[in-house]
């Protein structure tokens, strides 16, 4: 995954996730991929929310300059 993902990249993690939750109720065996997707779609949000909050702040300083 690149440093910022994508709208797409969430698109593709997403999907792979609910084809993987198919494949967990098959065998569970597939448990630890199911587990990294939540983590990677996680933490992609987690980043975009990041980059939202960091241009909210740097737009309210250059209001104010």
């Amino acid at each position: 995954m690149p440093a910022t993902a994508t709208p797409s990249d969430l698109q593709r993690l997403r999907a792979a996730l609910a084809k993987v939750a198919k494949l967990v109720i098959v065998d569970p065996a597939f448990s630890p991929i199911f587990a990294r997707l939540e983590q990677e779609i996680a933490l992609a949000e987690a980043e975009g929310d990041l980059i939202s909050r960091a241009r909210a702040v740097a737009a309210r300083h250059s209001a104010m300059a």
